[in-house]
């Protein structure tokens, strides 16, 4: 399938010496910070971003994307997991794409200097299709390919209060092409980001990012915020040495009001735009803009009822030279309310709307046909959560209805079961279905050569669908240690292929032929060591394999829906030590992936960040550090893609 995807070269030498430098300074220091009694060096932590939870703590959180109302995280039956402000500081990440490497179990690989193939539970691709992705409840895939454009969604990380990352499938409550899991990024309410943060950072790779906020009160209505965050990145390297000539260049900036919590009518105003150019080695640069406006409405009737009502409009635009380019406008309504009845039903129902128009001009050998489509998409979705038992055995059952118009109707049920064993485990399983519509490159997509069409998109395309079977295990054995197993088998039916001609001459169309069965286990893991001192751990095993029905000509036997890698492993460690000073590392190792073959690695992260003093922090922060350059995804030719070492430090002001 087709990928939709100046700065001068630092030098060898100079990243050797820079590296040399960081790797020296933190071995340097160590020694004398432990020649300090901790207890005569406190660390202070005076802002609400920098408070540390205690593992009891963090299995107590609230999240809201499994249910679409909040409940604890120990309490939900699915596999999730969460990234924490925190997290997202002390490993130094800088975009959401990268913020994604810290959820468990989740496989994220950079193709390019602005793609990111990120999917869980396999099927991963630079155009990867099954993994729904939210940010303040507003989906940002994109009908082109049911997919994310990583490069453009983006915010000030300071300002993201939680990442939830759902593994499986999300159907009943979030709809189509939640198959393999949903994405949530929720921000902060304004009211918690008053006042003003400034954050410069500057280095090798990571050549400028610079942000900042102010937050204030709005009368007596509420309170409001307002960002703006510049990045630019330095290109990579190809497998050959030669530059990539990928660099990037992204501004964005935004606003939120909120009105609080203060009566039974709150509200929500936010919206954002962006703007970049992204480099190319062949050609010139991509030009890449957009902006959303989001509206949100929320009337509690009482403790056991609440209406909730959201709309908003989004506009992106996109032009790769030589490929194509891209005007879209989508329209979305949501609605649901939530119902306790007779102290057993937890009810959750509602009903959605979205309009979505795309403008699609192929330049050359690319096209799509017709240029314009207009998608509609109704639903309707219910779902109760039955107690069984009280405090101890929870039955969910729900199902999601939608009309869209390439397929029809579209049923996504589920049947969730919790069991609370004791107060400090949980048992849990389910049986969901989930489906991914077509999209425009599925139907419209038009491939030429020569003036000759080779490829070809098909109205015929069916909804691809998987019945997944889910287990699970939550377990604190001790109040400094958590575990969390998760096991799954999934079943999928009308995987997209490329039928190949009968005989020369004739054209490839896409399909419906290919199945497959996945199936895994899952296991994550906090440890507090210390009270200085926090490990976090995760473990995920994948087995993947690809039937075709009788008759499939499908020459690639699915190699091209996805490369995925059979283990991925990651270990976190945040220490904090003596005089405002931390010590933080990252480590993850990905296994060996097949088609096309890309060697595993392991790569390794670490922060060093001293709180100078009340409201400043300084961080130098080394990046992929166990190779001079190393490849994550494409197929092994002298222009494969290739990401290299990188330092930079960052200073963060909050006033």
């Amino acid at each position: 399938m087709p990928t939709f995807s100046v700065y001068p070269d630092s030098g060898e030498t100079m990243r050797r010496l820079v590296c040399t430098a960081f790797l020296w300074a933190i071995g340097a220091a160590l020694p004398a910070f432990a020649q300090q009694p901790l207890a005569q060096q406190p660390v202070t932590v005076s802002a609400q971003d920098l408070k540390r939870l205690s593992i009891e703590e963090l299995a107590e959180l609230d999240v809201t994307s499994v249910s679409r109302r909040v409940e604890r995280l120990s309490d939900t039956a699915a596999a999730v997991s969460v990234v924490l402000q925190d997290d997202i500081r002390r490993t130094g990440v800088t975009t959401l794409a990268e913020a994604m490497r810290l959820a468990d179990a989740v496989d994220v690989a950079r193709f390019d200097g602005r793609t990111w193939a990120i999917s869980a539970r396999g099927f991963n691709i630079s155009t990867a299709n099954k993994l729904l992705v939210l940010i303040d409840g507003r989906t940002v895939y994109s009908p082109l390919f049911a997919g994310t454009f990583w490069d453009v969604h983006d915010t000030i990380m300071a300002d993201v209060d939680r990442i939830e990352v759902i593994r499986g499938p999300g159907g009943t409550i979030w709809g189509a092409n939640a198959v393999n899991g949903v994405v949530n990024v929720i921000t902060k309410d304004a009211s918690s980001t008053r006042g003003s943060v400034v954050l410069v950072s500057g280095g090798t790779e990571e050549h400028v990012t610079a942000s900042a906020r102010y937050g204030d009160r709005l009368g007596s209505a509420g309170s409001y915020r307002v960002y703006g965050k510049y990045r630019q990145r330095d290109a990579n390297r190809f497998a050959s040495g030669a530059s990539a000539d990928d660099s990037l260049q992204l501004g964005l900036g935004g606003f939120r009001m909120d009105s609080g919590d203060q009566g039974d009518v709150s509200w929500t105003v936010q919206g954002d735009l962006y703007k970049g150019t992204e480099a190319l080695f062949d050609r010139d640069d991509t030009d890449v803009s957009g902006g959303s406006l989001l509206g949100r409405w929320t009337r509690r009737f009482s403790a056991r009822s609440e209406f909730r009502a959201q709309v908003y409009y989004d506009r992106t635009f996109r032009m790769v030279p030589r490929q194509f380019e891209e005007t879209r406008d989508t329209l979305d309504i949501d609605t649901h309310h939530r119902l306790r009845l007779a102290r057993r039903h937890d009810i959750v129902v509602g009903a959605g709307f979205r309009v979505t128009e795309g403008d699609d001009l192929g330049i050359a050998g690319f096209a799509f046909v017709p240029q314009k489509r207009t998608a509609k998409l109704f639903s309707v979705f219910a779902q109760d959560e039955v107690v069984v038992r009280p405090d101890r055995l929870f039955l969910t059952v729900g199902s999601k209805f939608e009309r869209n118009d390439f397929t029809g109707l579209e049923v996504q049920p589920t049947v969730r079961i919790r069991w609370n064993a004791h107060r400090t485990s949980t048992v849990w399983g389910s049986v969901s279905r989930a489906v991914r519509l077509p999209t425009r490159v599925d139907t419209d997509l038009r491939i030429f050569q020569n003036n000759r069409l080779i490829l070809s998109g098909s109205e015929a395309f069916e909804s691809e669908s998987a019945i997944a079977y889910e287990g699970g295990y939550r377990l604190r054995p001790h109040a400094r240690a958590s575990l969390d197993l998760a096991a799954f088998v999934n079943r999928y039916d009308r995987i997209r292929s490329q039928e190949f001609p009968s005989r020369l001459g004739l054209v490839i169309e896409l399909g419906n032929t290919l199945n497959a069965k996945t199936s895994g286990v899952e296991l994550g893991g906090a440890f507090q060591a210390a009270a200085n001192w926090r490990v976090h751990g995760s473990y995920a095993y994948l087995h993947k394999s690809i039937t075709m029905d009788a008759g499939s000509r499908d020459l690639s036997k699915g190699a091209s829906e996805g490369n995925d890698p059979s283990h991925l492993f990651s270990m976190r460690s945040y220490l904090d030590l003596p005089r405002g000073v931390a010590l933080d590392a990252t480590f993850r190792y990905v296994a060996r992936r097949p088609d096309p073959v890309v060697p595993a690695y392991g790569e390794l992260d670490l922060r060093l960040g001293w709180a100078a003093r009340p409201g400043w922090e300084l961080s130098l922060i080394g990046q992929n550090l166990l190779h001079d350059r190393h490849p994550e995804f494409g197929a092994p030719t002298p222009l494969r893609y290739e990401f290299e070492r990188g330092v930079f430090a960052r200073s963060i002001w909050r006033f």
